[in-house]
């Protein structure tokens, strides 16, 4: 038990001693949902594709410049109540990352709802890289 409080405690500590700089970015959990209009296929036309197309490409954008951790969806039918996609921001401040969240074409065009909330990754796997990047 005393080792649990112990990490527990130098965990937080870690967060704090981590967080005091000014300009330290914090991370923040975007959350997409498709609009009422939109869990319906049918209703989709060729322009509102395209606009998804403009809102993959900017996400592609904002990863390489390493605003976003990383981005993605879940695997659900448009109609499905579950199904969202969910980004993680790299930003100063809440308003922020709302910014780049609600900046995004997709959400512009109301094709999708957006909302952002704090968000830490307590756990992340390494990745793996070939032979040859060594």
């Amino acid at each position: 038990m005393k080792k649990i409080c112990l990490y527990c405690f130098l965990f937080l500590v870690c967060n704090i001693v981590f967080s005091q700089t000014a300009e330290t970015k914090q991370q923040y959990l975007g959350v997409l949902t498709l609009t009422q209009k939109y869990q319906t296929d049918a209703n989709w036309t060729e322009q509102d594709g395209k606009i998804v197309m403009d809102h993959f490409q900017r996400l592609q954008r904002l990863a390489k410049e390493g605003v976003i951790i990383l981005a993605g969806r879940t695997q659900l039918e448009s109609n499905d109540p579950d199904m969202m996609g969910l980004i993680i921001i790299a930003a100063t401040t809440k308003e922020e990352a709302e910014k780049i969240m609600h900046e995004d074409p997709a959400v512009i065009n109301k094709i999708m709802h957006a909302k952002v909330l704090p968000f830490d990754v307590a756990v992340q796997q390494e990745l793996l890289t070939s032979p040859e990047d060594n």
